[in-house]
């Protein structure tokens, strides 16, 4: 009985909270003199958005502690990945301190940043160009015509982009440069298309009550 009216309620404040913030972007646009209908609409949905950021500072302090519990709990368990667990916390709590103590400008955060957190994204990136290069190989095996055009279009590319393919040809940069403005440029917009429309049926299924990911 509880838990049926808690998700009635939790879903009508969704629907509410998702409306007004939604109608202060049309509202705004046409009712700007109709009796203060537009101010009092803004003034609604950003008290809304506020509330919502100050939620997203709690979610984000539950995130952190949940970490460290979780981390801590292995630590406990002695299981074999532990010492990967107080790596992770000690390198947060000495994150957490030099950032409390002297700010996130100061000379130890910078050193954080630059000669840790800096080389560890170089190392994840120089992995990820190795699997992509590794998938692109997979990728590249010609088995039918569309994959012999994506294989041909791709070493155009590639030919046009580096200085060896100007002194094989002077017209790969031009090619290149068709390839990537007339039909690369076209099935971007395609799935840029299909993404807004996705992103519009699932906030309106969101606002109707349809979908209720907030009751999970």
């Amino acid at each position: 009985m509880f838990s049926r009216v808690g998700r009635t309620l939790v879903t009508v404040v969704a629907i509410a909270v998702g409306l007004f913030v939604l109608a202060d972007v049309f509202v705004s646009q046409w009712a700007s003199d109709l009796f203060g209908l537009a101010l009092a609409i803004n003034g609604i949905a950003y008290l809304m958005v506020s509330w919502a950021a100050i939620i997203a500072a709690f979610a984000l302090f539950l995130g952190f502690f949940n970490v460290v519990t979780v981390h801590v709990h292995k630590i406990q368990a002695q299981k074999p990945e532990a010492i990967y667990s107080a790596v992770l916390l000690v390198a947060l709590l000495i994150t957490v301190i030099v950032g409390l103590l002297s700010g996130p400008d100061s000379a130890g955060s910078r050193f954080i940043f630059s000669y840790i957190l800096q080389p560890l994204e170089a190392t994840f990136f120089a992995l990820l160009a190795l699997f992509l290069a590794s998938a692109a190989f997979r990728a590249f095996r010609i088995r039918n015509l569309e994959t012999f055009f994506l294989v041909l279009f791709a070493v155009i590319v590639l030919l046009g982009q580096v200085p060896l393919g100007i002194y094989l040809w002077s017209e790969f940069p031009v090619i290149k440069e068709w390839i990537l403005n007339v039909p690369t440029l076209a099935g971007v917009r395609g799935i840029l298309l299909g993404v807004a429309l996705g992103t519009i049926a699932t906030g309106l299924r969101v606002l109707f009550g349809a979908d209720r990911p907030y009751t999970d």
